[in-house]
């Protein structure tokens, strides 16, 4: 994984000066630089635009009860396109793009998170409380799973745990003991 990354960030400005040159040269340096800028507010625009949508689809999960795994892939892959688009150059802006399509985000989800929990980096459901959702590695240390199958949760129903305490009906409305004295 280091050496892709150490690979990514030694091509990528090689690939993005190649194509500042070869776009430069059929339309001019001008030309160039103005459809560099428009990228990026039109990548801005539409990252705000699904942003927004994403936002409103986790809170409606979460408010439900359900775990927003897609919603959240959706808002990492939004968070990288924006960065990416904002980045100048047509190769970032070219994957940027791509990532805020959906068809792209539902292709590249499942594979990811395949490639995720081969590695032992990502667990959904388990081990964690509220909603059901571990936020662990879902391994213990002995290094078998803990979490149980992908997406089930491990709640019991009708069983809410939280502290308690206890009240002296005696007391004022403001909560403080009566004074006997």
């Amino acid at each position: 994984m280091t050496r892709l990354l150490l690979l990514a960030f030694i091509l990528t400005p090689i690939i993005e000066i190649a194509g500042f040159i070869t776009v430069g040269g059929w339309i001019g340096l001008w030309p160039t630089l103005l459809a560099v800028l428009l990228t990026a507010v039109a990548g801005t625009i539409l990252v705000r635009q699904q942003s927004a949508q994403v936002i409103s689809r986790i809170n409606t999960q979460l408010s439900s009860g359900q775990i927003p795994g897609r919603a959240l892939f959706d808002g990492l892959c939004l968070f990288a396109a924006a960065l990416l688009l904002l980045t100048p150059g047509f190769f970032t802006d070219i994957i940027g793009l791509g990532l805020l399509l959906p068809p792209i985000r539902s292709f590249l989800a499942p594979r990811l998170l395949r490639w995720a929990q081969s590695r032992g980096g990502v667990s959904f459901g388990g081990m964690g409380a509220g909603m059901g959702a571990g936020m662990g590695s879902g391994f213990n240390h002995d290094g078998f799973s803990s979490a149980g199958t992908a997406g089930q949760t491990f709640t019991t129903p009708g069983v809410i745990e939280g502290e308690a305490e206890v009240i002296d009906p005696d007391a004022h409305n403001d909560g403080r003991p009566e004074d006997n004295t």
